[in-house]
């Protein structure tokens, strides 16, 4: 029986360090992101950040604050440098991805201390752990809208089987207030 656990426990390790070893800059493999630098995202109509805040949300093609956002599906928001006291405007225009990095995040909750069993590791590859996300972290430039990050998320899931965002899910999260324009760049 501790063969086997064992055998698991280090496919598992194995496989994830294959993930990791990714060539930087891809568009093929579990964590690749949607979009690479150079890609295009067209603003088409005005997005609203309300006063005091420095994000807003986008589902489903829809407008959303963090609290009416279902973190079980995936999401996007435009992330500015700073709130302001009055609301700010990410007007229609082109922004260009300059940088992409992969970040993960989870939902904690108290729970009481368990102490380890026999079946050590169970629970670390799913079992009742937090629910966690793959968020890509896309910061944008433009001539005349600085400091504009869009964040990407995947849905929060359980850690064997939580993925990151892809780009059908980054459209529809967009719906009609952007346009996304991949250029053509390495293929894996």
């Amino acid at each position: 029986m501790h063969t086997r656990i064992w055998r698991t426990l280090s496919a598992c390790c194995l496989g994830a360090v294959l993930a990791g070893c990714q060539s930087a800059g891809s568009r093929t493999g579990f964590y690749s992101s949607p979009l690479l630098p150079g890609d295009e995202i067209e603003i088409l109509k005005p997005v609203t950040v309300p006063a005091g805040l420095a994000r807003v949300y986008l589902q489903h093609g829809k407008l959303a604050s963090y609290g009416s956002t279902n973190q079980y599906a995936p999401f996007c928001y435009f992330l500015l440098l700073n709130p302001l006291p009055t609301e700010q405007q990410i007007r229609p225009g082109l922004l260009v991805v300059e940088s992409v990095w992969l970040d993960e995040t989870s939902v904690r909750r108290e729970q009481p201390v368990t102490v380890a069993s026999a079946f050590i590791g169970v629970g670390a590859f799913g079992g009742d752990r937090m629910p966690m996300a793959y968020q890509f972290h896309l910061k944008l430039k433009s001539a005349d809208q600085p400091n504009i990050t869009l964040v990407c998320s995947g849905a929060f899931d359980m850690a064997l089987t939580a993925a990151p965002i892809r780009l059908p899910e980054l459209r529809e999260a967009l719906g009609d207030y952007a346009e996304v324009r991949v250029k053509a760049g390495p293929a894996g």
